[in-house]
């Protein structure tokens, strides 16, 4: 045989076992398919093995769940919105106006949370419209004055009864604008505006604090 005969032979035998191998591979992988085999499992991967990029954006770790924020403690007095720091206040609850004679009711609200106890008559001041006092006389009706408890949200009321007819110029009063309610001495004023015309008399009756039939402010 020449050398170019042999080395055609080689080359032609190297291309057969190359054949044989791969046929089988696959031969062997079908019979461990039909076996039920597989590839051997592999092992799992590890977070810190993983690239900077992907333990950054692949899968986010879970978020803390938030803590619940504290409840307010509850408020040691309890109030109505806009009560003052005494618990009382006051407002005007009613007018009426017949032949010249003028009825204005102050009610005196209890808008704390304690038991108030009044009894007598309201301090009543007047006030022109720059809120300085007017020279008036104030008088009381035959009423008699009653000790009164008046319960949170509870409420007593007064009359001041005047008249508005002018006879004379003068000495007439000038016109009051705002009263000062003092609900009992040593108390704070409350302030309330109020339109008053004493006419010529300048006489403001006040009564004594009654039990109001209607409660709440």
């Amino acid at each position: 045989m020449t050398g170019r005969h042999r080395h055609t032979a080689l080359l032609a035998g190297a291309f057969v076992l190359l054949l044989t191998a791969a046929g089988c591979s696959d031969l062997k992988g079908e019979i461990e398919a039909e076996k039920g085999g597989g590839a051997a499992p592999s092992r799992p991967v590890s977070p810190d093995s993983l690239s900077p990029s992907y333990q950054q954006y692949g899968s986010p770790s879970p978020s803390p769940s938030p803590s619940p924020s504290p409840s307010p403690s509850p408020s040691a007095e309890t109030r109505a919105a806009g009560c003052p720091p005494s618990g009382l206040d006051a407002v005007i609850g009613g007018e009426n106006a017949a032949m010249g004679l003028r009825v204005i009711t102050v009610k005196l609200w209890n808008c704390g949370d304690k038991p108030y106890r009044v009894k007598g008559y309201p301090g009543i001041e007047l006030l022109d419209e720059g809120r300085e006092p007017i020279d008036v006389s104030i008088t009381h009706g035959k009423d008699r004055p009653r000790q009164l408890t008046l319960a949170p949200n509870a409420t007593a009321r007064t009359d001041l009864e005047w008249n508005n007819r002018v006879t004379s110029l003068d000495g007439a009063p000038a016109p009051g604008a705002h009263i000062l309610v003092t609900p009992a001495p040593g108390e704070e004023p409350i302030s309330l505006p109020l339109g008053v015309d004493l006419g010529s008399e300048g006489t403001l009756d006040v009564t004594a604090w009654a039990v109001d039939p209607v409660s709440g402010r």
